[in-house]
């Protein structure tokens, strides 16, 4: 299962890779996400490059780990968020009103603790349905960010 959302943001390809791959940044649009760090010395998107995200939701805060499976400049960043299981990206393509931006979410291979999740009934669905409802809202963000001194 993949959602995604894409919408057109009046910025170039490269300031837009910059800001999708800037994990440490991503809390500043991120309906869910507040930082990251880069783990193992790694400085940057590249695959196998692997960081830590702090999410919360409400009162709740958790630590994501994740490695970056697709690292293709200024066209795909991709993450595999390890423990639950999606994968989590990034497509970048010129567009004549600046740049497409399609974040989205592969639930492909998902974990036995994501499993238990979804079935665990009102405490998934809600969880699931956040982050549904925050890959318009952190595009929506990202746009404004991108957009504000144009």
């Amino acid at each position: 299962m993949t959602d995604e959302t894409a919408v057109v943001i009046d910025a170039p390809p490269q300031e837009l890779w910059d800001l999708v791959t800037d994990i440490t940044g991503m809390g500043r649009w991120s309906t869910e996400n507040r930082r990251g760090r880069w783990l193992g010395g790694a400085a940057g998107p590249q695959v196998g490059a692997w960081f830590v995200g702090v999410n919360r939701i409400g009162p709740v805060v958790w630590i994501t780990p994740c490695e970056v499976t697709v690292a293709t400049p200024l066209e795909h960043f991709e993450f595999q968020v390890h423990i639950v299981g999606p994968r989590w990206g990034y497509r970048l393509e010129p567009d004549p009103g600046g740049t497409l931006v399609t974040e989205y979410r592969d639930w492909s291979y998902a974990s036995a603790f994501n499993r238990l999740l979804r079935w665990s009934g009102p405490l998934g669905t809600l969880r699931d349905n956040h982050a549904l409802h925050g890959i318009p809202e952190t595009l929506r963000a990202l746009k404004e960010h991108a957009e504000l001194d144009r």
